[in-house]
């Protein structure tokens, strides 16, 4: 286990000893601590560690700095593209001790016992957080670290003072005052204490010397509380507020985060069906409804609209959760998910296993619909899991995630394109129905493949052209290709298929352009193994399917969906036209 302590001078410790670091290794460990769990990208580690003033070859520097850490601190230093991070199952960092102490005592229920949780939480303390680093991308984290600790200090005098220790705490709150003249909070705390320490004129001049400093560098006066406070003072009452927290009740906040419907929604019946029948049939255990498909094909509407109809069946609230593909960690995606539970931002444990636990606390016997959007891995997908089958959660993702289902029961429904009719009324309720009367339409819908996000864009396209003919832009969308710039929406599409074929193995990378290079629409995995073992062909064709690059045919058979065949066939031209050999492709993406 890989210790890390950033509050105060930065130490590394492994079993039986402290590591000894040079400055740039030292940099690096608090770059990467500081996002335990979380890749730091190549770049963002550059910009941290030199910010303007990059050093010659500054990749291959982080590549020579990691490789001298991982000798020196093991395997806890891992390589996740686009760059590192720190195993949190294998790394412990003073700061989540720190926090998860302070969250211990917003959930004490006395004043002495939230003093005392407080006490350790400083205790973990040895100085001036991050002490002996000097990088541009820590000075935010610096100042938030040391503000964390101002604020801990405070929490722990107001309980203090509520558990009547003010001749206790007096000298160590004059100690805090002095270090932060302009912390009003602290600045009545002190004057607090003096008065019931029976130091009157002391807490008066507490107050005159706050007053003076904020007049003299701020031009303002102490806050109305203060105020208050110092009126009482002269009166000779006490008239300090106890400051015990509210303690967190569980159930007090409904969710109802689900965003508006897309408009025109058309077709769907099918899968709407699927849906309503998996929540109204009782189950013994937690289910998950994974709605899977390649991106632009309406996966996201699909899920809102029948939540939209379906929020009844969940009184105790819905939630909305969009984890952005793979830029969200399930950290976040945790914490996310309890913040619309109602939990405080201080409230959330720094850990997952906490996490966790608090989640499956705030969701017991309730019945809560929880939508986990464009999710791209499984590891984002198990901390939501509910712990009762009374709460569903429903998840959307480009990939079909098959690991999932060794977890836990998964309902899988793989949407497809549209068909001709749907096409063209959502076309028809988009642009009008007789804007479409004509023969050269079923060349547009064949163009859309039925993609709904491509139908839509056709349809604002020709909507903001009144005066083309229905022939004449269906020659254009031909002509042009993919490539037809369609306000953005249609590269959109192109972008999803090209970050699905990105998330390919170079051996499934390799087959995708073969398929596209023979031009057909379908295919038989004999064919498609010619020389190669059967076994590694089949688990390619799986990887594309689970990509949603191509679908499942009949009896070892294979096809691609009309758009997406469009793009295999495309993908091939651009290797042909490059003159790369297909045995070399890894990276496709540098020529879209």
């Amino acid at each position: 286990m890989l210790e890390v302590d950033l509050l105060g001078p930065v130490e590394v410790r492994v079993p039986g000893h402290t590591v000894s670091l040079s400055p740039l290794e030292r940099n690096l460990v608090v770059v990467l601590a500081l996002a335990k769990g979380t890749v730091v990208s190549t770049a963002r580690i550059i910009d941290c560690m030199w910010g303007e003033r990059p050093p010659a070859s500054p990749r291959s520097r982080v590549q020579g700095l990691v490789s001298s850490l991982r000798r020196k601190v093991g395997e806890a230093l891992l390589t996740r593209h686009p760059g590192y991070l720190l195993d949190p199952a294998a790394c412990v960092v003073d700061v989540d001790r720190c926090q998860e102490l302070a969250r211990q005592s917003r959930l004490a229920q006395s004043p002495g016992e939230i003093a005392g949780w407080l006490r350790q939480s400083l205790a973990v303390w040895r100085g001036e957080a991050l002490d002996g680093v000097d990088v541009p991308g820590v000075e935010v984290d610096r100042a938030r670290l040391g503000e964390l600790r101002v604020a801990l200090l405070e929490e722990r005098f107001a309980a203090e003072l509520d558990a009547g220790n003010h001749a206790e705490v007096v000298g160590e709150i004059s100690a805090a005052v002095a270090e932060h003249p302009l912390r009003e909070r602290l600045a009545g705390q002190l004057m607090a204490a003096l008065y019931r320490c029976r130091r009157q004129a002391d807490a008066l001049k507490a107050y005159q010397a706050l007053r003076d400093r904020l007049a003299e560098e701020l031009g303002g006066d102490p806050c109305a509380e203060l105020r208050n406070l110092h009126a009482s003072i002269l009166r000779g009452e006490d008239d300090y507020a106890p400051s015990m927290p509210e303690r967190p009740r569980r159930g007090e906040l409904r969710p109802a985060q689900l965003p508006a419907s897309v408009g025109h929604f058309t077709g769907r019946e099918r899968e709407m069906s699927v849906l309503t029948r998996a929540v109204d049939t009782d189950y013994d255990e937690p289910q998950i409804l994974l709605v899977s498909g390649a991106g632009g094909l309406g996966k996201t509407a699909l899920v809102v609209r029948w939540a939209q109809l379906s929020a009844a069946r969940f009184p105790d609230g819905q939630i909305f959760l969009d984890l952005h593909g793979d830029q969200t960690p399930p950290a976040e995606v945790a914490a996310a998910a309890l913040a619309a539970l109602g939990t405080a931002a201080e409230d959330v444990p720094p850990t997952a296993d906490g996490r966790a636990a608090l989640y499956r606390t705030l969701l017991s016997g309730r019945q809560v619909l929880i939508i986990a959007d464009d999710a791209d891995s499984v590891g984002q997908v198990l901390p939501l899991v509910p712990p009762e089958p009374g709460s569903r959660l429903v998840v959307t993702s480009r990939r079909r995630l098959p690991a999932l289902a060794t977890h836990h029961a998964v309902q899988a429904l793989a949407i497809g394109p549209l068909g001709p009719q749907d096409t063209y009324e959502l076309l028809a309720r988009i642009v009008g129905r007789q804007r479409l009367a004509d023969r050269a339409l079923t060349r547009v819908v064949a163009w859309c493949g039925g993609w709904p996000l491509a139908i839509r864009s056709v349809a604002a396209l020709l909507a903001a052209r009144p005066g083309q003919s229905i022939a004449s832009f269906a020659d254009e969308l031909w002509e042009q290709g993919d490539g037809l710039v369609l306000g953005g929406e249609q590269r959109s599409v192109q972008a999803a298929l090209a970050g699905a074929y990105a998330t390919l193995s170079p051996a499934a990378a390799h087959l995708f352009i073969r398929l596209g290079l023979t031009g057909q629409p379908s295919f038989q995995l004999r064919s498609a193994a010619a020389d190669a073992h059967l076994g590694h062909t089949r688990r390619l064709f799986d990887e594309l399917v689970a990509a949603n690059l191509i679908v499942a045919a009949g009896s070892d058979g294979y096809r691609f969906h009309d758009l997406v065949h469009r793009f295999a066939v495309r993908c091939a031209d651009e290797l042909n036209a490059w003159r790369i050999p297909i045995e070399s492709v890894v990276d496709l993406q540098r020529l879209m």
